[in-house]
């Protein structure tokens, strides 16, 4: 799991958990795994310094060798200024689009095929087809100034200067004929038009007067204006007659809707009409009407002698009502009828008068067309004559000016900047290095650092081995000596000693150890002969036995392979005290790995293989068993059942996290008790970060910690 995650975000760490919490984890048989943060691409980049060091040293080594063999270039340069109409004297215009889009012209001019042509075949430079040019042309306009900065680079400082003089002048013959056919070209389009816009004229000025012939346009303007005016008058005028109309139609149906009961005298009056017969009428109907009323408030107990006189004067007052009714709705009839006769004289004259100005409008706005016309052309017809006049046969119509302020210079050699250059190659070299070191850390999924073992696995680390200088050819320096001045090698031994012999101060410390692997060439077989050899001379009884039969790394650092071994004994060939051997060391015993021969399979399974080990603890104090990788060996799976603790060993930048954790899961499936790890080759910081966290506490942690942290597990969880 831990190879196909990547390696700078995440990896997996294995913690034991105990069967239940009164075992305290002696029995501890389940394994966990789970993700935590992982943080070593700066240290592998430490360890990769090298790569660093190649690629700068290949940028650096390229930029050097291409400067030494390409050809040198020689540069020549020359300079024109330009003016003209598209430039004004002023700063302001050399920024503006019409500017940009001269000298943009000029500029691709410059640089167009023909005239390189012309340039390379009177310079004598050969262009071989499907090449390019052996010189190369640039133009460049220096901080938008009216000047034109030329610039050739070529192999052949002759040429090179004389293709950059024949351009300038084949650019400045090319700009005097297009001027002088240009000039004739443009008086004669000028003329022609001047031509036409003439005639043109003449007929806009004819048209003119002709209708001024037949229209006064004072008259008409005045016509226009008396006539809106009476036009407006009678609109209003209509409009009053029709409000008025409306008005004293609305009062007559509610006189006739409510006849007596209803006053229409002061229905009448809210009317606000202007007929002085009406109001006098309203007004006396309503001087009756309130006479009639005065006398009907009498009417209530009316005295018996007056009686006759009441109704007589009663009889009076409604007769003078209902005849000043009648002429007054007479009246107002009448009026309505009048109105109604005025509003048709003026809806009917209303047309006309609409005709008549909407004609008026017609001849004012063909009148001010012609004149804006004869206006128009005439100032077009001033305009070309103006330009005609203007322009010079000498010069263009812009009035350009060419001049060459710099001829072309005597060619120097170009510039190679040689240290910026450098620098860079350095600099890219560097970040090379890094996109390299981080692509081979994502893939790679060796150890790294001490932290990677504690980050990953839970098992006990039980001592960290720095890395030394030995020969290939002379493996036995790798042995402790008895005084060694490799003080950080022996020191390293002594903590690995002592952290096995306090590993435990409530259980049986373990006596028989097995010494494996992930893989070949981790240096187990020299860390057990080294631990063996050092306890020993600390006065224990040591047996050391060499159970990798394929490896043969106890024979290199030890010699004497010939000697009877633990094969021997097996096949039943030899007794236990026939395969021990003696070393420099009073109390340390050796048994090689015996005679080799064709049927040795299955010798591991013998019983005489644990009484064998059985007899050695009894004669020893420590039994030390360097056997081969556990997985490519079914050897060491073999002894993992004999040895009271299993030592794993790792080597940074080798052991591979995948195949540790596969052997890990194969120990505890073989019934190991108690597996832990050590770092070989650690580097100087790994011992110093390691021990300073683990120096003070290391004895009590491991006392209580370290016999069941990464004990068996029968069912490996992930």
């Amino acid at each position: 799991m831990a190879a196909a995650c990547p390696r700078f975000i995440v990896t997996e760490k294995t913690i034991i958990l105990p069967q239940n919490q009164s075992s305290n984890g002696h029995d501890a048989n389940y394994r966990l795994t789970f993700m935590v943060p992982k943080r070593r691409f700066l240290s592998y980049l430490r360890e990769r310094w090298w790569v660093v060091l190649i690629c700068m040293v290949l940028t650096v080594s390229t930029v050097l060798t291409y400067e030494t063999v390409r050809t040198e270039k020689f540069t020549s340069s020359a300079q024109l200024y330009l003016t003209g109409d598209a430039q004004v004297n002023n700063v302001a215009s050399l920024f503006n689009e019409e500017s940009l889009t001269y000298f943009g012209t000029q500029t691709e001019l410059l640089k167009s095929a023909p005239l390189q042509a012309k340039a390379f075949e009177k310079a004598g430079v050969v262009i071989e087809p499907g090449k390019k040019p052996p010189i190369e042309f640039d133009v460049v306009q220096p901080l938008k100034t009216s000047i034109l900065k030329l610039q050739a680079l070529g192999p052949d400082p002759a040429k090179t200067q004389t293709y950059l003089q024949t351009l300038v002048e084949e650019y400045r013959a090319f700009k005097k004929q297009t001027r002088d056919a240009t000039s004739e070209e443009i008086v004669d389009s000028l003329t022609d038009k001047l031509s036409k816009r003439e005639s043109s004229l003449q007929e806009a000025q004819t048209n003119w007067a002709a209708f001024q012939k037949t229209n006064n346009v004072a008259v008409l303007e005045e016509e226009a204006k008396s006539s809106g005016l009476y036009l407006n008058e009678l609109t209003l005028e209509r409009a009053k007659l029709k409000l008025e109309h409306e008005l004293l139609t609305n009062g007559l149906g509610a006189v006739a809707d409510s006849g007596i009961a209803r006053d229409p005298i002061a229905e009448g009056s809210q009317t606000n009409l202007s007929n002085p017969a009406l109001l006098d009428s309203e007004k006396m109907l309503k001087k009756a009407r309130l006479d009639l009323a005065l006398i009907r408030t009498q009417s209530d107990k009316p005295i018996e002698g007056l009686k006759r006189k009441y109704d007589e004067d009663l009889e009076r007052a409604s007769n003078n009502v209902a005849i000043l009714e009648t002429e007054y709705l007479s009246e107002r009839e009448s009026l309505i009828r009048e109105l109604e006769v005025r509003m048709a004289a003026i809806v009917e004259a209303i047309p006309f008068l609409e005709a008549k100005l909407l004609h008026i409008n017609e001849r004012l706005s063909e009148s001010q067309r012609l004149k804006d016309d004869v206006a128009r052309q005439q100032s077009y017809y001033d305009h070309l004559g103006t330009t005609l006049q203007n322009v010079d046969l000498s010069k263009t119509v812009q009035q350009e000016r060419l001049s060459v302020l710099q001829a072309a210079t005597f060619p120097q050699p170009e510039k190679r900047y040689l240290p910026i250059r450098i620098a860079l190659a350095l600099v890219f070299g560097i970040f090379l290095s890094v996109g390299i070191v981080f692509g081979w850390h994502l893939i790679d999924d060796r150890f790294v650092s001490v932290r990677d073992i504690k980050d990953q696995f839970g098992e006990t680390l039980l001592g960290l081995v720095p890395q030394i200088k030995v020969p290939r050819k002379k493996p036995q320096q790798a042995l402790l000596a008895h005084s060694d001045h490799r003080l950080a090698y022996a020191e390293s031994f002594r903590h690995l000693r002592s952290a096995l012999l306090l590993s435990t101060l409530e259980e049986k410390r373990p006596q028989t150890l097995l010494f494996t692997s992930a893989a070949a060439a981790e240096g187990k077989t020299t860390i057990a002969v080294n631990l063996a050899r050092l306890l020993a001379r600390s006065g224990l009884r040591v047996v050391l036995v060499d159970a990798d039969i394929r490896g043969g790394g106890m024979r290199r650092l030890l010699g004497d392979s010939d000697h009877l071994g633990i094969l021997d004994y097996l096949r039943n060939e030899s007794e236990a005290k026939a395969i021990l051997q003696t070393s420099d060391i009073e109390t340390l015993s050796l048994v090689p790995s015996g005679t080799h021969q064709e049927h040795s399979e299955g010798l591991f399974l013998r019983p005489r293989l644990a009484d064998l080990l059985r007899d050695l603890r009894r004669a020893h104090d420590f039994v030390i068993l360097d056997g081969p990788p556990i997985l490519f060996s079914d050897d060491a799976a073999m002894l993992v059942p004999h040895a009271d603790a299993v030592v794993l060993v790792a080597r940074p930048f080798y052991s591979r996290s995948r195949l540790v954790r596969q052997s890990l899961d194969m120990l505890y499936q073989r019934q190991a008790k108690v597996v832990n790890i050590v770092f070989n080759r650690a580097r100087a910081d790994d011992l110093a970060g390691h021990y300073a966290q683990n120096g003070v506490t290391n004895r009590q942690r491991n006392g209580h910690n370290g016999s069941h942290v990464g004990r068996g597990a029968q069912k490996p969880v992930s």
